[in-house]
């Protein structure tokens, strides 16, 4: 069962209070650390994450666990790697923290690493039709592998206890049983408008960032490349 806060009614309390529940948030990064107006919109989002946050645990019950889509390190390790790129949504996980919630590494690092690798050399593309089959078969057997390891992490939630997911993809699966909340605030509207009427000035900027990235490449690298 999925629920879409602010688009549909809220939960019941009385029908959630015994259930599993995973309350399921988009992990929005800065995607633009140069635009202020970009940076004001992420902000706003985290605060109605953690304001969505506290009157979903009001209604369906409180965080125990708070996982992380990409992280497989303790929380002072976690924290440090995510601090750089997204301060809101690791300063929002240690207020929860403090008040109790428990942080809980959702990945396998050895199948996560092993998965990255995987999926840069399958962007590479490929001449050879038999080195595709390998690499798609090994990239798809591990991505499996991984999705049956957090599942099986989400899994160890216990009756009327409910989950933090802070996910950076869908397509996750999880027990029947799980009753899910997707948390989707008005602001992550506001962003993606923000995006749609600001594409061409965007591509222009990374078509430049790239231009630039490969003078400079060029320049310090004496390899020959095809």
């Amino acid at each position: 069962m999925s629920e879409e806060l602010g688009k549909i009614n809220k939960p019941n309390a009385e029908s959630s209070a015994l259930k599993r529940k995973l309350y399921l948030v988009q992990n929005i990064q800065n995607y633009f650390p140069e635009n202020k107006e970009f940076k004001s919109l992420l902000e706003e989002y985290w605060s109605s994450i953690s304001e969505q946050l506290d009157k979903l645990e009001k209604t369906a019950g409180l965080i125990s666990y708070i996982h992380i889509e990409g992280m497989w390190q303790e929380f002072d390790e976690a924290s440090k790697a995510i601090y750089e790129s997204n301060p809101d949504c690791i300063n929002m996980v240690k207020e929860r923290v403090k008040s109790g919630s428990k942080y809980k590494p959702v990945e396998d690092e050895t199948l996560y690493k092993t998965l990255i690798d995987w999926t840069r050399i399958a962007q590479l593309g490929f001449i050879s039709e038999d080195v595709k089959k390998i690499v798609e078969e090994n990239y798809s057997s591990i991505a499996t592998k991984r999705e049956e390891s957090i599942s099986s992490k989400i899994n160890e939630l216990k009756d009327s206890e409910a989950a933090l997911f802070i996910i950076s993809s869908g397509g996750h699966k999880y027990a029947e049983d799980i009753e899910m909340f997707n948390i989707i605030p008005p602001a992550l509207d506001k962003m993606n408008r923000w995006i749609q009427d600001n594409q061409e000035s965007l591509a222009a900027q990374d078509q430049e960032q790239k231009t630039s990235n490969n003078e400079d490449s060029q320049e310090k690298s004496d390899l020959w490349t095809p």
